[in-house]
């Protein structure tokens, strides 16, 4: 399927968010936490969706250079108009169909991308049933991506608590690494859900320990990616 890129915005000087509308007669459907797969020059490469669907039928992806890559240096030289050509959406990380848990989500760098979707789209609700944290790990402030809207969205709604962690910078919640957050949130070892997304280093170790704490396979959902 092809899909037209129609903007794209530099969010740090190492990852840009494109907005692409996919040219297809059937509307391009996706479940919250979904990923598609860009095809480029015999090279193809996985991204999360983004953005909860919405009216605008746009697919957003938040992707991070990996200089080394053989897609993202390609799509770093793209510009608005140009074409490409993507998956429908795939994966399985996505909400239970029962909400009746806290929901945690731990992530480090772009592997916030899926749980914007997922938020996003359980923030609809006119109420929420349950809490939910947003843990977002980063080594500085500069890096957080989406910081103003999760703040919004925490300001707007009680339930969700949105947590940055920063682990190279001075200064309250800093100097520390999502494990301990989520340790700490959880230490009454209460019924949740857990959802884990990030560099592959961070979601080793938050499997190690979150089965340490008493959970089993069945309350986390892992997703990691190598840049």
């Amino acid at each position: 399927m092809q899909a037209v890129i129609e903007k794209i915005i530099d969010e740090t000087k190492s990852v840009k968010r494109f907005f692409l509308k996919p040219q297809s007669k059937l509307t391009y459907t996706f479940l919250p936490g979904q990923f598609l797969t860009i095809r480029l020059q015999d090279a193809e490469r996985s991204y999360s969706i983004a953005n909860p669907a919405d009216d605008s039928g746009l697919i957003e992806l938040c992707i991070v250079l990996n200089p080394g890559g053989k897609v993202t240096p390609l799509l770093w030289q793209m510009q608005p108009g140009e074409i490409l050509e993507i998956s429908e959406a795939l994966g399985n990380m996505v909400l239970p169909e029962t909400w009746d848990k806290d929901l945690c989500f731990i992530c480090t760098g772009t592997g916030v991308a899926p749980f914007r979707s997922m938020i996003g789209h359980l923030l609809k609700a006119d109420e929420l049933k349950h809490d939910i944290y947003l843990i977002f790990g980063n080594r500085y402030s500069a890096d957080i991506l989406y910081r103003a809207e999760f703040e919004v969205w925490a300001g707007q709604n009680e339930g969700f608590h949105f947590i940055p962690v920063l682990s190279r910078e001075e200064g309250a919640n800093r100097k520390r690494y999502v494990h301990a957050v989520y340790e700490e949130l959880f230490a009454d070892r209460r019924d949740a859900h857990f959802y884990v997304c990030g560099w592959e280093a961070m979601c080793k170790e938050a499997r190690q320990r979150l089965k340490a704490m008493g959970y089993n396979r069945k309350q986390y959902t892992f997703e990691q990616y190598d840049g």
